[in-house]
């Protein structure tokens, strides 16, 4: 831990999908005056495959992890992907950070890149932190814990971002997910 800075103090979480199963990202973001500081964490896959090594190699090679209906084909030994390198919540992981300070509007003013460690502070999903921001009044009270308590301010960044892409000209496609659902049998 010598190389690294130690972030286990903040209040990180993964936001994934209800089914996700590995948590390769956590994110945190504090308030500072009329600025925000947005710290996103990157499991730090490299520490523990070395360049050029078998298992590099072999990830090379699939490139991507492949998800069918009920199954999996990772990119990474099961054990790393689903275990060592998870930012599973109250443990201990290296990551790699990139830390961001945001004007309100949503500018870049400054932007660092360095190896840490973190502890998550939770597993959020998409469909919970939904409910949190339509329940504002449950995330300002001081009964909120520090992971939920950022949430409002999440949603105000990205809104300053997506403005910030839409000055830029992007396009916004709403396209559902498609999702297939399996029986106990395994059918469709």
């Amino acid at each position: 831990l010598k190389s690294r800075q130690d972030l286990r103090h903040l209040p990180f979480v993964t936001i994934d999908g209800e089914t996700a199963r590995d948590f390769d990202d956590a994110v945190t973001l504090q308030r500072e005056a009329n600025h925000f500081r947005l710290h996103v964490a990157i499991a730090d896959v490299s520490h523990y495959v070395s360049e050029e090594g078998t298992i590099d190699q072999s990830a090379y090679e699939r490139g991507t992890s492949v998800y069918f209906p009920g199954f999996c084909i990772p990119m990474l030994p099961e054990k790393l992907s689903n275990d060592v390198c998870s930012l599973k919540p109250d443990v201990d992981r290296l990551v790699m950070v990139a830390e961001i300070l945001f004007d309100a509007a949503g500018l870049r003013l400054e932007a660092d890149f360095y190896p840490a460690v973190i502890k998550s502070q939770g597993r959020l999903t998409y469909t919970q932190v939904q409910k949190y921001l339509q329940q504002p009044d449950n995330l300002s009270t001081e009964k909120a814990t520090a992971p939920l308590a950022q949430l409002p301010q999440m949603l105000e960044l990205s809104k300053a971002l997506t403005a910030q892409r839409t000055q830029r000209g992007s396009l916004e496609l709403d396209i559902p997910e498609a999702e297939a659902v399996l029986d106990n049998s395994g059918n469709l």
